[in-house]
């Protein structure tokens, strides 16, 4: 039963594989200032959303976000857009993210780390995202740590700034679905 639930969720993102995306919407995350201070958001080496939104040229716009599995958090996808009216609270702002490449989707890979789907990547005509289930967390000293299998969407739009950051727990060999 346990490989259900996985198989499930990567044929939800290998579907968007021939879909054109003619914009993105997401509520982003805060690295630093959520609580207090004024809300600091990454740019690099990624984006950290609470949800993704793909709008597409045909059919139902779809919203990445994350799910809860016993060891950690992995990648979901399913129909639907974010709710224009929700108050996303302090540290949290929704807004168009213009630096994500539209177009069509040609093809798309979907990644396991145990039972977890961990990460997706999504090729353009030229580019390509990596999408990973993970957040950071600031330090007293202000540093930022970067963990795996975490709450958020991260997006990084150079698939290659993943393998220079130091992930807690170690980025482990992942198995393709």
């Amino acid at each position: 039963m346990r490989d259900v639930w996985p198989a499930a969720l990567a044929a939800a993102f290998s579907a968007l594989r021939g879909r054109s995306i003619e914009a993105w919407q997401g509520v982003e995350m805060s690295v630093r200032g959520g609580d207090e201070g004024v809300p600091e958001y990454a740019t690099e080496p990624c984006l950290q959303l609470f949800l993704l939104e793909m709008v597409c040229a045909s059919g139902p716009a779809v919203t990445i976000g994350t799910c809860q599995d016993d060891l950690g958090f992995g990648l979901r996808a399913e129909p639907g857009t974010i709710r224009a009216g929700d108050d996303w609270g302090r540290g949290f702002r929704r807004r168009t993210l213009t630096e994500l490449p539209t177009g069509l989707v040609q093809d798309v890979e979907v990644y396991r780390d145990g039972d977890v789907l961990a990460e997706v990547r999504i090729r353009f005509a030229e580019r390509e995202l990596l999408l990973m289930a993970g957040e950071s967390d600031e330090g007293w000293a202000g540093e930022l740590t970067w963990r795996r299998l975490d709450e958020s969407v991260l997006v990084f739009t150079d698939p290659g700034e993943a393998e220079r950051v130091s992930w807690m727990p170690s980025r482990g060999p992942l198995h393709r679905m």
